[in-house]
């Protein structure tokens, strides 16, 4: 199948469409407008790094990374790592390499920053397209969600 759409970098005028692949579920649909507030100045400032498949001016994908100030560690001295987040594809365009193109823009974009510690969150189906572009499974996170 030929490839029918082009990358392009995410601008701070994405920061809507950058929310809506963040909070695509219904349940998340509230919380579109904070996050498109909170992410549209780190477009801005480079901590927020993003891409969009467009096809005949539409987005029909996009993925992003979010650069952290973690402090230097054993295995990443250098201190910084970074997170993939909402890597997404429209339903109409999965399946035809469109996650695994972006995913391999941001990694090409962290490695030539010196970033090499990077982490994300993977559904069971994605997990072997992101083993195919090197990543491993690590020690299971926990977390603590506060309740309002």
């Amino acid at each position: 199948m030929e490839r029918s759409w082009t990358l392009r970098r995410v601008i701070p005028s994405d920061a809507d469409m950058v929310a809506a692949h963040g909070c695509f579920r219904p349940e998340d649909a509230e919380r579109r407008p904070a996050y498109a507030q909170w992410v549209k100045p780190k477009i801005g400032t480079g901590t927020y790094l993003g891409w969009f498949a467009v096809e005949d001016g539409v987005v029909v994908g996009g993925a992003g990374v979010v650069l952290l100030d973690w402090g230097p560690t054993r295995g990443n001295p250098g201190g910084q790592m970074a997170r993939i987040t909402n890597v997404f594809s429209a339903e109409s365009h999965r399946r035809q390499g469109i996650s695994k193109a972006l995913v391999s823009t941001l990694l090409d974009h962290l490695d030539a920053q010196g970033i090499g510690e990077v982490r994300l969150g993977a559904t069971e189906p994605a997990r072997e397209m992101y083993r195919s572009l090197g990543f491993t499974e690590y020690a299971a996170e926990m977390r603590r969600v506060r309740q309002p």
